[in-house]
């Protein structure tokens, strides 16, 4: 039985930063500007599954491996407002069916790992976004509280980009610039 070091290795050519895998190809910007953490592109990884665009699943944009925490993390460079509840929900559902997959055809036991799934968005403009940004603050949004209580992901984050800053450090005792 393999682990998750099997993993990053069959994916090293993947390996990114916050970044880059941030970035708003729309708006021409990035939501975080760290380059010190390495990070794999999972978007990047499943575009070289499925060449044809009509065939992609939709996945999240990245996937920070911890010990036995494998955060999915898809970045929104939008007011919480402004983001679409069925479209981080279909990233979530198909990005982690994807990843287990991935981890199945290596032999690596998806069971030993918790899924964590984090949506980062735009810090808020008080007091144009009090609502989402002040009353939702702390709140699970975007319909993805479901995911965490049946069970499919562990634990599921919905915080601006200066939070999951600050909650980086805590956890992992590493500074990240965004």
């Amino acid at each position: 039985m393999a682990d998750i070091g099997q993993f990053k290795k069959d994916f090293i050519s993947f390996i990114s930063t916050f970044k880059a895998t941030s970035f708003d190809s729309e708006n021409s910007t990035h939501l975080c500007y760290d380059e010190t953490q390495e990070i794999l592109d999972f978007d990047a990884i499943v575009e070289n599954a499925y060449p044809d665009s009509n065939e992609r699943p939709k996945s999240f944009d990245a996937l920070y491996i911890y010990k036995n925490l494998l955060f999915c993390i898809e970045f929104k460079n939008q007011k919480p407002s402004q983001i679409d509840n069925a479209e981080v929900q279909g990233k979530l559902e198909k990005g982690k069916k994807e990843l287990a997959q991935l981890l199945q055809e290596r032999n690596i036991q998806k069971n030993s790992y918790n899924f964590i799934y984090c949506v980062v968005y735009k810090n808020c403009i008080e007091p144009r976004d009090r609502y989402k940004c002040g009353i939702e603050k702390g709140k699970v949004q975007f319909g993805l509280k479901k995911y965490e209580q049946n069970g499919f992901v562990k634990r599921v984050y919905t915080e601006n980009v200066n939070f999951f800053t600050k909650q980086f450090k805590k956890n992992f005792q590493k500074e990240l610039m965004c």
